[in-house]
């Protein structure tokens, strides 16, 4: 009878690793939730590397946060609750943390954490084309662009319109969007990025405005304006010619005279 009891206690033990997720360049608070609404706590202890090298403690009213170099400048401890951050992720900090704290009448009470170190999702980028269709109306061809692998893509806007979606379909690492909406409407296109571990997004806002082609009438005018100063350089030019021919001419009769 007491193999199946010490197996399930075995059992219980593994299973209380609290698991904890943080990410590169960020901080993670490993926080064991003690209950010391009645109790002081008298020491504290956070150990790595099979539970013998000490990271941070609390002893004999004294904090100390720099016992190992791989965490010195990086951590903060809560000595009224215990709770260890730790700032400025690294891949290295991914390991199994032990808490062994004490309280005032020899009570100890312990904790397990593992530590998950991953990168943050990064943010998806938005980029459009646009033509126009025979009834007037805009047609974007949307893609969606995240270099993270494996991330579910979701397309939203605003203001939110359930008949402006005409097609969608995926690439790797990309999400294609084909849409309409009217001329001069101004719509945000919002492609969210997911996975198990959290989300990011990125939104564009359009604005389909036509450009405006001159007419037959600017046309005209802008010929016009070009032919006037093209008639205007001309003159100039045959003024110019003039008055050096006759300068030429005085200068040839003075030297016949002489």
């Amino acid at each position: 009878m007491w193999l199946p009891l010490l197996f399930f206690q075995l059992l219980r033990v593994v299973g209380s690793n609290q698991q904890v997720l943080g990410f590169l360049g960020g901080s993670v608070t490993l926080s064991p939730a003690l209950d010391v609404t009645q109790r002081n706590i008298s020491s504290i202890k956070w150990l790595i590397l099979s539970n013998d090298t000490w990271i941070a403690t609390y002893q004999g009213g004294k904090t100390k946060t720099n016992h190992f170099w791989q965490y010195r400048g990086r951590l903060h401890l809560d000595i009224s609750s215990g709770d260890l951050t730790i700032k400025n992720l690294i891949r290295k900090d991914a390991m199994k943390y032990v808490l062994e704290v004490g309280f005032q009448g020899d009570e100890e009470n312990s904790r397990k954490f593992v530590l998950r170190v991953e990168q943050r999702l990064a943010q998806p980028l938005v980029t459009k084309h646009h033509g126009w269709s025979e009834d007037g109306s805009c047609i974007l061809r949307l893609q969606c662009f995240s270099p993270d692998p494996s991330v579910n893509f979701t397309w939203s806007t605003t203001p939110p319109a359930t008949n402006r979606t005409l097609a969608k379909w995926l690439h790797p690492h990309s999400a294609f969007l084909l849409a309409t909406m009217g001329e001069d409407d101004k719509v945000g296109f919002t492609c969210n990025t997911t996975t198990a571990l959290e989300s990011a997004s990125h939104t564009l806002d359009v604005v389909c405005g036509r450009e405006h082609t001159p007419t037959f009438f600017h046309g005209v005018l802008l010929g016009s304006c070009l032919g006037i100063l093209l008639a205007m350089i001309t003159y100039i030019l045959r003024v110019k010619g003039g008055r050096s021919n006759k300068r030429t001419s005085v200068e040839t009769e003075e030297n016949r005279t002489l």
